[in-house]
């Protein structure tokens, strides 16, 4: 039987947060974003034996993937952020730190995985970039920089498109349930329902 864990990890130039679901039992786990490939999260999978099946990537800003260039970990993106990840100007690493080029191919997302008998949906949120994705297992939403505890994603940026980003977090997240805890790319976590009521960028 399957005992799943969510450890979040902190990391990078952005305090961009890496999440790491396991089995307790199988010692598998994936990691969501992947900003560093050191500090406390390799400690921990290190520490507790913890097999990476794979990365499931949000989208491919250079604060989400620079982990990749030194792991052999395969990682998954949609196909619409292909060329974000080798082109340090799309990704954004060549304004904000060295030039990040993944020359790996990734798998392509398709609208649900596997990851220990349990399903995760992929849900198409662009905005913040074309190939923003949210990861939905359970009531937890991984939403990238689709939505944040009371803010929403950047889209003054290359390729960024505010009428994109509004549309996704109206018809792809709002119509959750209340329930759902949302797990963002930076910063707190926190609910729907609570975003509901009180992000002041979403016109309920």
């Amino acid at each position: 039987m399957v005992k799943l864990d969510l450890k979040v990890f902190p990391s990078g130039p952005l305090d961009t947060n890496n999440y790491l679901l396991f089995d307790q039992q199988s010692k598998k786990g994936c990691i969501i974003d992947l900003s560093s490939s050191s500090g406390r999260l390799f400690d921990f999978l290190k520490r507790e034996g913890i097999k990476v099946d794979f990365v499931l990537l949000t989208h491919a800003h250079f604060d989400h993937i620079e982990g990749l260039r030194h792991t052999d970990f395969p990682f998954f993106l949609h196909k619409k952020d292909f060329a974000l990840i080798s082109d340090p100007e799309k990704n954004g690493s060549a304004f904000f730190s060295d030039p990040i080029v993944i020359e790996k191919k990734p798998y392509f997302y398709k609208e649900k995985l596997d990851f220990c008998g349990l399903r995760i949906d992929v849900i198409h949120t662009p905005g913040h970039t074309p190939g923003s994705v949210s990861l939905k297992l359970d009531n937890w939403l991984f939403s990238g920089d689709t939505i944040f505890y009371q803010a929403v994603g950047r889209t003054d940026i290359p390729l960024a498109s505010g009428q994109e980003l509004n549309k996704s977090i109206k018809e792809k997240i709002l119509v959750l349930p209340d329930e759902t805890i949302i797990y963002p790319g930076h910063g707190l976590s926190s609910t729907l329902a609570h975003e509901k009521k009180h992000n002041p960028f979403l016109a309920i």
